[in-house]
């Protein structure tokens, strides 16, 4: 099992609140319960902004724990969704940090549109992932592969990719990426604690999630939001760019 001490959930402008604060929460529950059997686990609200506070989608304000520099190291790397993380797929700074981590054999992870940023950077090259309806259509058109049917979240150990779909998913994913990551009477005692055991059941411990149904209306979503979440780079609407 991979030694696991240190997580960044990366925080930034108009981030999804659910997306960020509930995994957040519940891997900080994991840092606390370790610390009293004198255990390291860290786990890092940080930021590339040019402040110590970030406003989230619905303008809420976050003090983060620190402001990020490109040479910094963590053992896993969580990029949350929101509307943010449209412009986050498009920040080169942040998009190098990732494929420092991954090219050093780190951990990376995403829920929600934070996976356009995984995918932007290019560390999901090879890997099966699952996605939000809304860019469930245009990652595979960029050459990201999304499982059909999409899951809840999805496991990679051996290529160390965690992703998650759309924020219903966010709680469940975390428990079992716990339970992956830290084994599973870790997950088994955070799922308890928190009555996630007693809705989802065993399904909370394997790699790959339960299935999410496609619906009618996911075309409408994906027309009305692909641009919010992972803007169209030339490539995507197959033409020319501009110099």
């Amino acid at each position: 099992m991979t030694k696991i001490q240190s997580i960044l959930f990366l925080a930034f402008p108009s981030v999804g609140e659910q997306d960020l604060l509930a995994p957040w929460e519940l891997l900080r529950m994991v840092a606390w319960g370790k610390s009293r059997r004198g255990e390291i686990l860290e786990v890092t609200l940080g930021t590339f902004e040019q402040s110590d506070v970030v406003t989230t989608q619905m303008d809420a304000k976050l003090t983060v724990d620190r402001r990020l520099s490109p040479t910094d190291r963590f053992d896993l790397v969580y990029v949350p969704g929101g509307i943010g993380a449209g412009a986050l797929s498009q920040d080169p700074v942040v998009l190098q940090f990732l494929r420092d981590h991954r090219t050093e054999g780190r951990w990376v992870a995403a829920n929600c549109a934070g996976l356009g940023v995984l995918h932007r950077a290019g560390v999901l090259d090879g890997t099966d992932v699952t996605a939000p309806a809304t860019l469930a259509r245009r990652l595979p058109h960029e050459g990201t592969r999304v499982v059909r049917p999409r899951r809840a979240w999805k496991i990679d150990p051996e290529r160390k990719v965690f992703s998650a779909g759309g924020a219903a998913t966010v709680h469940p994913s975390t428990i079992a990426l716990v339970a992956h990551l830290f084994g599973e009477a870790e997950g088994r005692e955070l799922a308890a604690g928190w009555d996630t055991l007693a809705l989802h059941g065993e399904a909370l411990f394997s790699l790959e999630g339960p299935v999410m149904a496609d619906q009618p209306t996911d075309a409408k979503l994906q027309d009305a939001w692909e641009d919010v979440f992972l803007p169209a780079t030339c490539a995507t609407v197959g033409r020319a760019c501009a110099v």
